[in-house]
């Protein structure tokens, strides 16, 4: 357990004071888990797994707090605002740090000054899928169709990661893509299934069950390596976008000026819990992918991502109506 504050001991007793008094131990009380996604969802299904680790590693209750709406907006504003003190944490994905304050400037948080990044928990690729129906079997076929005729495809919604994806994807191939937004994945792939829509980019849990039984065809997945769970499918790097190395990720950060001590704490116990056999497990069940990054490393992850996405909204003219 990390304890922070006490009292150095030297020769078994206590050192000379230095400091007048000892600081407090951390946590000394409940710590709130804010999730600014919808319950049941695999941000929920993260924190909760790495919640219930650092209850049993640190002896308080790490408490799912759920802050919703706005794409992970209002949870993110709502830790941006909170005191430094420990009690207060995010559990996000990526798109909360690299695209929301892009797509709006009046998001209320600058995700490079007002949080402090702690760790990476998981990477979770998307694949290029079409319905069976389409007659398309790979890539190429997908985008000698698209500039045949336009293509649906479908998302959750402005700005989140499939409508991103097919944005990218109609800049570099050429493609005609219509985007037709949806109240959430589910909706848009029930519609992909039942070949109302050309196309959906889509997180791997969202279609994995559709691909094995051969409703759906995934013709590319995302991600600098082949997916574990899809693993005769090719990346968009090999295919047409040669470097392209982008996932959906989730990260564990904090308020901005987090002490350094509280930081270290918890990223060795993320590491800690990644490392977990149980949690491996729990992972390849959600189609998650192991990922590790130090605090500094996990801000260059952030830093790149939003350059990258920033590029991809400003072509692309995306605005949030």
């Amino acid at each position: 357990m990390a304890r922070f504050g006490r009292r150095a001991l030297v020769g078994g007793a206590i050192a000379t004071p230095m400091v007048a008094r000892a600081q407090p131990a951390w946590p000394d009380r409940p710590v709130r888990l804010v999730i600014p996604f919808a319950q049941g969802g695999p941000v929920d299904a993260i924190a909760r797994l790495l919640g219930e680790h650092l209850r049993q590693a640190f002896g308080q209750p790490f408490v799912p707090d759920f802050r919703t709406g706005a794409g992970g907006t209002l949870g993110a504003q709502h830790v941006a605002q909170a005191a430094p003190d420990g009690t207060t944490l995010l559990v996000t994905i990526d798109t909360v740090m690299t695209v929301n304050a892009a797509l709006n400037p009046r998001a209320g948080y600058d995700p490079a000054r007002d949080f402090t990044p702690v760790a990476l928990l998981a990477r979770m690729a998307s694949a290029v899928t079409v319905p069976a129906s389409l007659g398309v079997t790979d890539l190429a076929g997908l985008i000698a169709l698209g500039r045949q005729r336009s293509l649906s495809y479908g998302s959750a919604g402005v700005g989140v990661p499939a409508h991103l994806y097919g944005e990218y994807l109609r800049l570099i191939t050429g493609m005609r893509m219509e985007h037709i937004p949806f109240r959430g994945l589910g909706p848009a792939v029930t519609e992909l299934v039942a070949g109302r829509l050309d196309l959906v980019v889509a997180l791997m849990p969202g279609v994995a069950q559709h691909v094995a039984g051969g409703r759906l065809r995934a013709l590319a997945v995302t991600g600098g390596a082949r997916s574990p769970f899809m693993p005769d499918v090719p990346t968009l790097a090999e295919t047409i976008a040669p470097g392209f190395d982008t996932t959906t990720w989730f990260a564990l950060y904090g308020p901005r000026n987090l002490p350094p001590p509280m930081v270290a704490a918890l990223s060795r116990e993320v590491a800690r819990f990644q490392a977990l056999h149980a949690t491996r497990e729990r992972y390849a069940a959600l189609t998650f992918e192991t990922a590790t990054a130090t605090p500094q490393e996990l801000r260059a992850l952030q830093d790149r991502d939003a350059a990258s996405w920033a590029r991809i909204i400003q072509d692309a003219q995306i605005r949030v109506e």
